[in-house]
């Protein structure tokens, strides 16, 4: 579900058992009053470079690796702290039980790695510090406390014509006109057939845009995919995902897009009404999936009324240096 994406990803093996005071690195970024210190924001950094495929022992990273980092770190950290924030303000706090229990995962974990001596090798190895775990063993449950917080506001809100709404606005009927560029082994057409069926694909989009066209019978008679038949439904959650459909919320109702070109040949899409008994049939796991919509939506605005200061200390930390400031 929507609540384990990033907490997941951050937290993997990250389970709260002090080891260390005070931070002695110095702030890099502030968000609405929370600070994050270099050591943190290096893991942050850490956790999102890319490698360059630079020959083994010089590894380097291009000003575009250290740039998208930089994007990624920035948003996981805002998004942590504006979910703290957000649990300050409503109230929420993590119960004795949580804590008990982040405890005793950090402790499983110190014993499994032989002790704390081999437990802070394992830190510095990815590029933590002990009050860093500490932190980021904690997202997961203030991110699923304030999601179950607004799980239950957003039951609360979605009457019957609300998710309907929701419904109309975020599911549609896809149909499409597929031409292959492949041969029956998945290689590639011979450049001559596939610049004919470029053409083919442009004439029949021609006719597929024009006023009176009978789309089911273009896709009858040119469509090269025989799971395309009548057409099917599908949410924007699932059309967002799947890499010929990602424009299909775009179009309004009854329109054609433009000629797609991917990577296994060219489409032509349709965005057409979508059946209510599709809604029937599926209001629970649409009412799931408006929930977390909802959730996606709230946090994306929070993240935008708070304060965000990136200090001076972070334009010197790249994808090369980062481990001289996780102390």
């Amino acid at each position: 579900m929507l609540k384990k994406i990033l907490s997941a990803l951050l937290c993997a093996a990250l389970f709260v058992l002090p080891l260390a005071g005070c931070s002695p690195s110095p702030t890099a970024v502030t968000v609405g009053g929370r600070k994050v210190d270099a050591s943190e924001y290096a893991f942050y950094l850490s956790y999102n470079r890319i490698r360059s495929g630079e020959p083994s022992g010089t590894i380097l990273y291009s000003a575009e690796s250290t740039a998208l980092a930089r994007e990624a770190a920035l948003d996981q950290i805002v998004t942590n702290e504006v979910v703290r924030l957000k649990c300050a303000e409503l109230g929420l706090t993590l119960s004795a039980e949580t804590k008990a229990q982040l405890a005793a995962e950090k402790a499983a974990l110190i014993d499994s790695l032989g002790g704390k001596a081999a437990y802070l090798d394992y830190l510095k190895q990815a590029n933590l510090t002990d009050r860093a775990y500490d932190k980021l063993a904690e997202n997961e449950s203030w991110y699923n406390l304030l999601y179950d917080h607004m799980q239950e506001d957003g039951r609360r809100y979605y009457t019957d014509e609300k998710l309907r709404q929701y419904f109309a606005e975020h599911y549609a009927t896809v149909k499409y006109i597929f031409f292959t560029m492949l041969d029956n082994d998945g290689q590639f057409l011979p450049l001559e057939e596939r610049q004919e069926k470029r053409l083919l694909a442009e004439s029949v989009l021609a006719k597929a845009q024009t006023p009176d066209a009978d789309f089911d019978a273009l896709m009858a008679q040119y469509n090269e995919d025989p799971a395309m038949t009548v057409g099917f439904p599908v949410s924007e959650l699932e059309a967002g995902s799947t890499y010929y459909l990602t424009s299909l919320f775009s179009l309004e109702e009854n329109q054609v897009s433009e000629l797609l070109t991917l990577q296994d040949g060219w489409y032509i899409l349709k965005r057409c009404p979508v059946s209510a008994t599709v809604y029937d049939e599926n209001q629970q796991d649409i009412a799931e999936a408006a929930l977390d919509w909802r959730f996606d939506q709230t946090l994306r605005q929070w993240k935008t009324e708070y304060s965000v200061t990136v200090h001076p200390v972070v334009d010197q930390i790249d994808l090369n240096n980062l481990s001289d400031y996780v102390k």
